[in-house]
């Protein structure tokens, strides 16, 4: 290299995407080539002779910078500041938050300004700037503002939001890329927007102090945290996720790799042909060394963009050790002009030369052969991280709450990832196996490959358990949501029965009575049924205490107070250990996939809320099997009264045909029965009456007045009827008189007609007029006659006065006009006889 040169490298995120190289000289004889996460000392590499002139502008303009920079990141800082007040005043109102991504994008600008800052403060220190130290005081001062600004979004935005898989993907494309450019300025400015605070890189406070103190050491902490680490370690999850390696931030550089110099850059008009050899020689020998150096010290890389970058660094580096052929046989060809004393040294230079090429080239290919192999385990690796990753973001990120009712779907997919995972078991098996092969080797990445193979076992495990969750939350939202189903049912069946009940068995005193009894006998089937029906109720009451919560799965429930929840799997952070079965506390469901629980030992942190159930009791579906037994209650109730109403109507039906059959009686009717007969008339009068008066107890159709109008009608109907059994024992006992006096009387007319006849006879007869004997035997004759006559006449009188007594005592039986009439005509005849028989005597 020129005596005169000396060269320098940054990387200025704002004024160019990639690092550049500014040299006061030539550079041909650097080969570019990006090292690893460590920085080099110094960033200027100086030259043999000085160049105080040109030193002190390039850190002018590096001191500039920092000013520039500083004043940006200043003013990026104030614009923060300003959009997170604001954000703040609409959280005390209640809003929603407007400016996250904006202080997202804010606070990330200004960690990319500061990380520039760190290592321009490292140039002007080791460079002895003479404002050094007021600049890294203000570097340390906008660290300080920057940590403080953060720490303050974290009191007020939402930790804990999950990447998509989209967005994870971007980020490993988007580190990737910047990391082979030789330098991560940002991040994806499309994903920028999608990214909160807690996402975002950052200058941890520790690594930024130790930077300063110690003089700007070129290793800087980025804080970036994974949007789910689930007790794997957090370094490796956030580099498989975001490809920036948490120990320290990857500051991919362009290093100079020294080419060996041509024998020619050694021709000096002083030296000799063999002192240019020697020098040659040498110069072969301390570049080997340095690369053999190199190679000793090299790293592997912590995550696949480091590795491969690693990858990419050693192809530049094996390639230089590979054109370095050329400089040996160049030296080889050189053995043949040395001459004594100088050329046994030179043989075994040049022996010793061959010897430590052999040895580093094979070290390189070594090398070349360890990278390719951890490239392929960690890019395998990797992929099954991201897939694992994926199907968890899918797990974690599913709605349980009441809204999401398509179970079926879930549990098509659930099936499906089952069978995923069964097949994927094999594969990821297999990268395991790979790991394992590598650490029998001995392989020199071991850190690397025990930490990707704890992280697959770990992210396995994981994804295991959340399938657990995920069945038991398949299992409670099943029963929630057939419950609510049931229920509904049952309500409208219920609600469907009373009106059928209401409509069905409506009925008033105008209701036929079969139709009535017809309805009764309905009414009883249904009375069955709706007892069978109880079952069903009861199942459903039984099945309401067992049923969990959903709503506060809902983030638009918000909680009025916190609520106890119960761990379905075990669940490790930093912050918060979780057992399987804990009963834990919700403090805030304010996002859906993440809650905020207190653990039974107190610890308080964001944790996925698929990893919780909210136990019974569901306060909603207990108030509903409490309205559906209140229902069937009613319509029990209802049916009852359906019935009472019925019976009591059928009753009525029955006691007012009794009714109007003893108002239809009368003497004549009740003669017609046989005896016993009319007791029984009166039995069924008072039985009817006492059922409808049992029937119509609870009734709504007969008031209390209606019952005692019935009791009154009741009452005189007996009144009647006795009455009428009187009557009909006055009128049967007057017949029987009436018979006796008729008969009395007809007989009486019997022996008068006979004596009327005798007498006729006897005055029809001629008698002579001297023929005494004759007239003697007739007055005889007549004389018995009219003896005969006066008896008749005593028994008529004596029948007269009975029959007269008679009248008077049944003035009004039909049968006083008949005896009556005959006892005229028989009196009248018996005195038409009597005065015929006395003036026949006197003749």
């Amino acid at each position: 290299m020129n005596a005169n040169s000396y060269g320098y490298q940054s990387s200025d995120s704002f004024s160019n995407s990639t690092s550049t190289r500014t040299s006061i000289d030539s550079n041909e004889n650097f080969v570019s080539v990006n090292c690893g996460p460590t920085l080099v000392n110094s960033c200027i590499s100086f030259g043999n002779g000085p160049m105080e002139g040109s030193r002190l502008d390039m850190l002018q303009q590096i001191a500039n910078r920092v000013q520039r920079d500083s004043l940006t990141c200043e003013d990026k800082l104030m614009l923060a500041r300003n959009a997170t007040q604001s954000d703040r005043k609409r959280l005390e109102a209640g809003l929603q938050f407007q400016n996250e991504a904006e202080i997202a994008g804010y606070l990330l600008e200004c960690e990319n300004l500061l990380r520039q800052q760190v290592m321009d403060a490292q140039i002007l220190t080791d460079g002895k700037y003479y404002q050094a130290d007021q600049l890294v005081q203000r570097v340390a001062k906008l660290r300080d503002n920057l940590m403080a600004l953060k720490a303050e979004c974290s009191s007020i935005y939402n930790k804990g939001r999950i990447l998509t898989t989209e967005q994870t993907k971007m980020m490993i494309s988007g580190i990737t890329q910047s990391l082979n450019s030789g330098f991560a300025p940002s991040l994806s400015p499309n994903l920028n927007s999608g990214l909160n605070q807690g996402l975002s890189p950052s200058l941890t406070t520790s690594s930024l102090t130790s930077g300063l103190s110690s003089g700007f050491s070129p290793r800087l902490t980025p804080a970036i945290t994974p949007a789910y680490t689930p007790g794997f370690p957090p370094r490796l999850i956030q580099s498989y996720i975001t490809g920036v390696d948490t120990g320290g931030l990857q500051t991919f550089k362009l290093t100079q790799i020294r080419k060996p110099l041509m024998k020619s850059a050694f021709i000096d008009q002083n030296l000799t042909e063999e002192e240019v050899n020697m020098k040659f020689v040498q110069d072969l020998l301390r570049w080997v060394d340095e690369m053999q150096v190199q190679l000793d010290r090299a790293e592997w890389g912590s995550d696949l963009p480091g590795v491969e970058s690693h990858v990419e660094n050693h192809k530049n580096v094996h390639k230089a050790i590979e054109e370095f052929e050329s400089s040996l046989k160049e030296a080889k060809t050189s053995e043949i002009q040395m001459t004594a004393p100088l050329k046994l040294s030179y043989a075994e230079k040049l022996h010793k030369l061959e010897s430590q090429y052999a040895k580093l080239l094979n070290a390189s290919r070594n090398q070349e052969r360890h990278l390719d192999t951890l490239h392929n385990f960690v890019s395998r690796a990797t992929r099954e991280l991201i897939w694992l990753n994926e199907k968890e973001e899918a797990e974690v990120a599913h709605d349980w709450s009441e809204r999401n009712t398509n179970i079926a779907r879930k549990k098509e997919y659930h099936a499906d990832l089952m069978r995923e995972l069964d097949q994927k078991e094999e594969v990821i098996k297999s990268v395991q196996e790979i790991a394992e092969q590598l650490l029998f080797e001995n392989h020199p990445a071991r850190l690397t490959i025990e930490a990707y193979r704890a992280a697959m076992q770990t992210q396995w495990s994981w994804i295991l358990q959340l399938c657990q969750c995920v069945e038991q939350h398949l299992r409670e939202n099943t029963a929630y949501f057939e419950f609510f189903s049931d229920a509904k049912e049952a309500l409208d069946y219920l609600k469907n029965l009373r009106d059928a009940v209401h409509r069905k068995y409506n009925c008033d005193r105008s209701s036929s009575i079969h139709k009535l009894e017809d309805l009764i006998q309905e009414s009883m089937e249904e009375k069955e049924q709706l007892l069978q029906y109880k079952s069903t109720v009861a199942g459903l009451v039984g099945r309401s205490k067992t049923i969990v919560q959903l709503k506060p799965r809902n983030p638009e429930n918000s909680l009025k107070t916190s609520i106890p929840v119960k761990a379905i799997c075990d669940y490790r952070q930093i912050e918060i250990t979780i057992y399987k079965d804990d009963e834990c506390v919700l403090a805030s469901n304010s996002h859906r996939a993440k809650w905020k629980v207190i653990s039974p030992s107190g610890n308080e942190a964001m944790v996925p809320s698929v990893c919780f159930t909210i136990p019974p009791s569901n306060k909603e579906a207990i108030d509903t099997a409490n309205r559906i037994e209140q229902q069937y209650q009613n319509v029990l109730s209802l049916w009852h009264e359906s019935h009472i109403n019925l019976k009591s109507v059928v009753s009525w039906h029955y006691l007012t045909t009794e009714i109007e059959t003893v108002r239809a009686s009368n003497v004549a009717s009740i003669k017609t029965l046989l005896p016993g007969e009319h007791q029984q008339v009166l039995s069924n009068l008072q039985s009817r009456f006492d059922d409808f008066l049992e029937d119509s107890q609870e009734s709504k159709i007969f008031s209390v007045a209606d019952i005692a109008q019935l009791e009154r009608e009741v009452n005189v109907c007996k009144q009647y009827y006795q009455e009428l059994l009187k009557s009909a024992e006055r009128e049967e006992h007057e017949e029987s008189v009436y018979n006796l006096y008729i008969s009395e009387v007809r007989n009486i007319r019997l022996r008068l007609e006979n004596c009327e006849d005798r007498l006729i006879r006897q005055i029809r007869t001629p008698l002579e007029r001297d023929d005494l004997p004759e007239s003697v035997f007739r007055i005889s004759e007549q004389e018995k006659l009219k003896k005969e006559l006066d008896r008749l006449k005593d028994d008529l009188e004596t029948v007269t006065d009975k029959c007269n007594d008679f009248f008077s005592q049944a003035a009004g039986s039909p049968s006083v006009p008949t005896l009556r009439s005959e006892l005229n005509l028989v009196i009248q005849n018996m005195n038409q006889v009597y005065s015929m028989s006395s003036i026949y005597i006197e003749k």
